[in-house]
């Protein structure tokens, strides 16, 4: 059950898992491994912030300043462990919730979606609450102005990813199925086609993709009702 407390200058929430990822990639819950270490969060700050925050939180390298990282230093605490975390938290802009685990010098060490059904909760729970004003620069910027929607933003990133993903690993059965949802088969070679697809989903991303987004993560879904 996930309590809101409005503590001294400070908004907690209790009790909700989270998986947190070293490798700057925001793994969906859908996507939870059987093999992935949560967390079980017993309290943790939260604030409400502007869209464009949660999106450079979400895809950019970011490094928050030192007040920040003072502000919210040891308040997150863990059922099994028993110090806190030294610099965690949450961002929420009402369309959703990250969980963010800083470095002393205020980079980022790994992030975490959250479960479904907490994050609906979570966000229910901070209507009302007034935005923070989170002061960060942005290292390294991966986000651009774009007329998609959030959703169709989120799935076109997610999907960037894992076509990375897919080329790093050379998942060639994958990568070629999705490769032909899109553009049919063909003979080129995977450096040029993985080059095209990358292009394409830049520069059109549309019901095609949303298409493919549903195959991966009905993909994810099936291998994990499978363990």
């Amino acid at each position: 059950m996930l309590v809101l407390e409005r503590g001294k200058n400070m908004i907690y929430i209790y009790d909700l898992l989270l998986n947190y990822q070293d490798n700057g990639r925001l793994v969906e819950f859908f996507e939870w491994s059987q093999d992935d270490i949560l967390e079980h969060v017993k309290r943790i700050p939260l604030f409400v912030v502007p869209s464009i925050d949660i999106d450079h939180f979400c895809f950019s390298n970011i490094k928050v300043d030192s007040n920040f990282l003072e502000s919210i230093k040891g308040k997150t605490l863990f059922y099994k462990k028993k110090k806190a975390t030294s610099y965690s938290c949450l961002f929420c802009d009402l369309n959703r919730v990250i969980a963010v685990d800083f470095s002393q010098n205020g980079t980022v060490l790994a992030k975490s979606c959250l479960l479904l059904d907490e994050e609906e909760e979570i966000i229910e729970s901070a209507k009302g609450i007034d935005i923070s004003n989170i002061s960060y620069k942005v290292l390294d910027d991966k986000y651009e102005v774009s007329f998609l929607t959030r959703k169709e933003e989120f799935q076109k990133r997610y999907l960037l990813s894992e076509f990375g993903r897919f080329s790093e690993e050379r998942d060639l059965d994958m990568f070629n199925y999705l490769y032909e949802e899109i553009f049919g088969q063909d003979n080129l070679s995977f450096d040029i086609k993985y080059r095209r697809l990358v292009d394409d989903i830049s520069q059109n991303f549309d019901s095609r993709y949303q298409k493919v987004f549903d195959i991966v993560r009905l993909s994810y879904a099936k291998n994990k009702s499978i363990l």
